[in-house]
């Protein structure tokens, strides 16, 4: 065969797969929902366990899943990408308002679970030790709609300070231990980056979340209004697979760890640690939720022509509890 003809088979052979790869990816099926959830939030660790054991597929539901860095960036997937999400409470609740992002609570996910933590150096050497300590310093935190910002300044106003009397600082929480200086000695973020810093003797809790605010709503289950709309049997299916999950978790702590060593990709003693500061619970807490509502207006996070003119009628509307509690 001329070399003009092998050359024309060879294109002909690759047009062809190229055709056919198309097909084949084109004809895949859609997923049934998209998932959006926070990076190794430990907090979340119904949707992996959902996963590992198999309840999607059980069910017949089609999953895509899909990552963010906050809270903040998750809101803003349900704009165009998610259907569903594990998110913090604060966040999807500032960014329902300010942003008329319409999403609806469903669930829990967890209760406590953060921490402030303080470089062990500057605790070892007495210079960061309290609250007090931290006026006029840097602290580093996830991002300004998180559930982890309303606790520090929930921490700082408890010890008669206000936000604007630190340096708050933005970091992705993975990597916050390691920006930590005499100037910038603290960061707050979810577990198990906490409990990974301080197995890595790299810093020390300076108050836990579950001190600043005893049982405090943390992470929750979220779905956008127009999916529940048109998909409410689909919706009822991953709350259901969400409380299976919240439930072997609590009755099988040593497995859920181990399915969680694998998804962090962390030492077990690092996920034994954190995994030990959060209480896995489904159930909405509506007064706690109403809490960080007057507190976003009281710390001025609400635009003002946003706030609503009745609390308990926007919560009924924001939170919807049937699809938890249906047996």
């Amino acid at each position: 065969m001329e070399r003009r003809q092998v050359l024309a088979v060879g294109i002909a052979i690759l047009v062809v797969g190229s055709v056919g790869a198309l097909v084949l990816w084109s004809t895949r099926p859609a997923p049934d929902v998209r998932i959006g959830y926070l990076t190794k939030d430990l907090h979340q660790l119904a949707l992996r366990v959902a996963q590992k054991n198999g309840l999607f597929e059980r069910e017949g539901l089609r999953v895509a899943t899909y990552q963010y860095s906050n809270g903040a960036n998750e809101m803003d997937g349900f704009v165009s990408t998610i259907d569903m999400g594990y998110l913090g409470a604060a966040p999807a609740m500032l960014k329902r308002i300010n942003n008329d992002i319409l999403v609806t609570i469903l669930a829990a996910a967890n209760l406590e679970g953060s921490a402030i933590m303080v470089s062990k150096e500057e605790y070892d050497l007495g210079h960061v030790t309290t609250i007090d300590d931290l006026v006029g310093k840097g602290v580093y935190h996830p991002g300004p709609a998180t559930v982890q910002n309303f606790l520090l300044r929930l921490a700082l106003n408890q010890s008669g300070y206000e936000y604007s009397d630190i340096s708050p600082q933005f970091a992705a929480p993975w990597n916050m231990a390691d920006l930590l200086s005499a100037q910038s000695p603290a960061f707050i973020a979810w577990e198990p980056f906490p409990a990974q810093a301080e197995y890595a003797n790299k810093s020390v809790p300076l108050i836990l979340s579950g001190d600043i605010w005893p049982n405090h709503p943390c992470c929750v289950v979220a779905t956008k209004n127009s999916f529940l709309e048109a998909h409410p049997d689909i919706v009822q299916k991953v709350i259901d697979i969400h409380k299976e999950a919240e439930e072997w978790i609590v009755a099988n702590p040593i497995e859920a760890i181990q399915i969680a060593v694998e998804w962090l990709e962390m030492d077990q003693g690092a996920v034994e640690l954190a995994f030990g500061r959060i209480i896995y619970d489904y159930s909405v807490n509506r007064t706690g939720l109403q809490m960080y509502l007057e507190f976003l207006i009281e710390e001025d996070q609400l635009e003002t022509d946003k706030i609503p003119a009745d609390i308990n009628a926007f919560l009924d509307g924001f939170i919807n509890t049937t699809f938890v509690e249906s047996p």
